[in-house]
């Protein structure tokens, strides 16, 4: 496949610039002292999912651990966040999951990450232009998914770019796409006033394209994404938020199809500086599937 050799040459490329840079970096001695930072946030709230339990407790809280050292012109760096899940009534405990878990570097070659990380469709995709925070819909984006994959993301003035590959190991082991090797591919840049990006993702014989638009006008940003996955119908979403005095309204809408069109509407309160207030609605045509909403206070840290 020439995307795959592609990405495998450009990921090799990569590496190989930065151990020489690294390397000659520790033999004269320019190395900085590593940094370690955690932040997170913990959200108390109740809420009611698509199948209509509801309970209050905890959802969403998260823990984030980030580290990097520089090394001459080379920042090496890792990153995991732990998601929280409290204990539900009736619908089983709670537990901890990981999120975001990656390694990488960075330097004036760009970046390069390697794990559960956006691939290069996701890595430079506009279009989304609010802060939901439990529930909305994904209508117009990426759909390889971020696990498994090697991405390589750079600029050249006001254009970024950004390659991804994600290796065939099973549906059951996190794989993107079942028995097929992935390849992501996406570009950005402003035209006037707005942010437009095109990704492509190939998995085989199979593809999804993707344009997003997104601007901001005063303190409204509006956005939408278009996806095409081969000979499906184009599916669309939409967004805008109004962002002022530690206020945010949002809404949504993803155009699926005539039974899984998703409306979803939100609001936000900043509480000092590090706590929000958050209120979350959403309905779906889908049949038997519940409308959704969320109350909950996250207070970050």
């Amino acid at each position: 496949m020439k995307f795959k050799t592609l990405a495998t040459a450009i990921a090799a490329a990569t590496v190989s610039t930065a151990t020489l840079a690294g390397g000659s970096a520790m033999a004269d001695g320019h190395m900085g002292a590593p940094e370690f930072k955690i932040t997170g946030d913990v959200t108390v709230g109740y809420f009611r999912d698509s199948a209509g339990d509801s309970y209050f407790g905890g959802n969403g809280s998260e823990v984030i651990f980030n580290a990097e050292q520089k090394v001459g012109g080379i920042t090496y760096f890792g990153s995991m966040t732990a998601n929280v899940a409290d204990s539900k009534p009736g619908l089983g405990g709670g537990d901890i999951s990981t999120d975001d878990l990656y390694v990488g570097f960075k330097g004036a070659f760009g970046e390069v990450r390697m794990g559960d990380t956006d691939n290069g469709c996701d890595a430079v995709d506009t279009g989304w232009v609010v802060d939901d925070e439990f529930i909305s819909h994904n209508s117009g984006g990426c759909a390889a998914g971020d696990q498994n994959n090697t991405t390589y993301k750079g600029s050249r003035g006001p254009v970024t770019y950004a390659i991804g590959y994600s290796p065939d190991v099973g549906i059951n082991d996190g794989g993107a796409v079942a028995g097929e090797d992935v390849v992501s591919l996406g570009i950005v840049g402003k035209i006037g006033p707005a942010a437009v990006s095109l990704g492509h993702e190939i998995a085989g014989d199979d593809s999804n394209t993707v344009l997003g638009v997104s601007g901001n006008f005063g303190p409204v940003a509006v956005g939408i994404r278009a996806s095409k996955f081969e000979d499906n119908d184009t599916d669309v979403g939409y967004t805008a938020q109004y962002s002022a005095r530690g206020n945010k309204f949002y809404i949504g809408y993803g155009d699926v199809n005539d039974d899984a069109n998703t409306l979803f509407l939100g609001y936000q309160r900043s509480i000092g500086s590090n706590t929000t207030f958050i209120t979350e609605y959403v309905n779906t045509d889908m049949s038997g599937v519940d409308d959704q909403y969320a109350i909950a206070l996250k207070h970050a840290f």
